[in-house]
């Protein structure tokens, strides 16, 4: 399977080929369960609108595009006018989700849990089944379907009643096991048409583990660039 190289794009969730046996360990596993952060986001008549989207970054080992696709897991935007803010947190309560119309989603807390991707009673839908003990250092999900499936990995709501997703995998081959280990290192790109070609360099990349529990960010254009720049709201 050869590697394929795109650009970051905002709407990429879709797959060229299918998931091996073994999936996407994730290169450097650090612990998340627990750890919640909240980052608070803020732009004052930057005389342009803004669209910030904030993506997690996908697994090392994987095969970008190939094997995986980042989708984004937050879209914010500001006007160009009046002060804007916004608020998104990150719950690190981590779960399986499989993508059709009425999904179910299965919670996985902590490493060394799994799941199983295994089609209902009547055949006709897809369920995912609670987290079990499984493999130590790693989050699985298998998919015991009759054919390839899509599953994906992301975070809940504080609430806990719906799923963010962060990662897709597409055509994950029937008997094959997912395996993650996952760091929250949140990538941000932004753009003035979040609809255009036009590719936004990366402006901000952190592990979410590594900030406070509650940051504060100004979202701001340079006037002599035209540079759209994510600083920390100074104390």
């Amino acid at each position: 399977m050869s590697n394929i190289e795109k650009s970051v794009t905002p709407e990429s969730v879709a797959a060229e080929s299918a998931a091996p046996a073994l999936l996407n360990q994730f290169a450097k596993p650090e612990a998340v369960a627990g750890n919640t952060r909240t980052m608070d986001f803020y732009a004052a008549n930057t005389k342009v609108d803004i669209t910030l989207l904030l993506m997690f970054e996908p697994p090392a080992a994987g095969k970008l595009y190939s094997d995986l696709f980042p989708t984004a897991w937050k879209v914010i935007t500001f006007s160009g006018t009046g002060i804007n803010s916004a608020t998104v947190t990150y719950t690190a309560a981590t779960g399986f989700f499989a993508p059709q119309l009425h999904q179910t989603l299965s919670l996985v807390r902590h490493t060394g849990q799994r799941c199983t991707l295994a089609p209902n009673s009547n055949g006709l839908m897809n369920h995912i089944t609670d987290a079990k003990t499984g493999t130590a250092g790693v989050m699985q999900c298998t998919n015991v379907t009759p054919q390839p499936a899509n599953i994906g990995i992301g975070f809940f709501n504080k609430a806990g009643n719906k799923m963010e997703p962060a990662i897709l995998w597409q055509n994950v081959a029937k008997n094959a096991t997912l395996s993650v280990q996952l760091t929250p290192r949140l990538k941000i790109y932004a753009t003035t048409d979040y609809k255009s070609d036009v590719e936004s360099p990366l402006l901000f990349y952190q592990n979410l583990i590594g900030l406070a529990a509650h940051t504060e960010w100004n979202v701001i254009v340079d006037e002599g660039t035209g540079e759209i720049k994510i600083v920390p709201v100074s104390s």
